[in-house]
């Protein structure tokens, strides 16, 4: 599997890059937590697919990584993902924290997952308010 970095800018100016198994392990803990209310809203599945246009993946390469990350043990993203920087972790937290709104609807199943992944890959304390103002920007 070939490495290439994907960028986008945030508010702080802090240039945010991440490789393709990065990139997976963040959509295979997206696809989580799209599913851990037991269905995954259409605004979800449009918010991953968004997040992967804003770091200039094409839809078809998008697709490929969503694939690839099904296919991915959570074990092996978790691991990936508590290896990031800071900054990227942030990242991770507010995507996650994020996602989990999106549909209006906070399930104590998704609150769950965002505090296991959050406390096993050591992401940020964060409320949603933040990680939806985070992303916002």
């Amino acid at each position: 599997m070939g490495f290439f970095d994907h960028k986008k800018k945030t508010v702080e100016t802090e240039e945010l890059s991440f490789n393709k198994l990065e990139m997976m392990s963040i959509l295979k803990m997206a696809g989580a937590m799209a599913g851990a209310d037991g269905k995954a809203h259409p605004n979800e599945i449009k918010m991953m697919i968004n997040e992967c246009i804003r770091f200039g993946i094409d839809a078809k390469e998008c697709d490929g990584l969503l694939s690839r990350s099904t296919n991915m043990e959570g074990s092996e993203a978790m691991a990936t993902i508590a290896m990031m920087n800071d900054a990227q972790k942030r990242y991770v937290c507010a995507y996650l924290g994020t996602l989990m709104a999106i549909d209006g609807d906070i399930d104590d199943n998704e609150k769950a997952l965002w505090r296991l992944v959050s406390t096993l890959c050591k992401l940020p304390t964060m409320s949603i308010a933040d990680a939806i103002k985070y992303m916002a920007n």
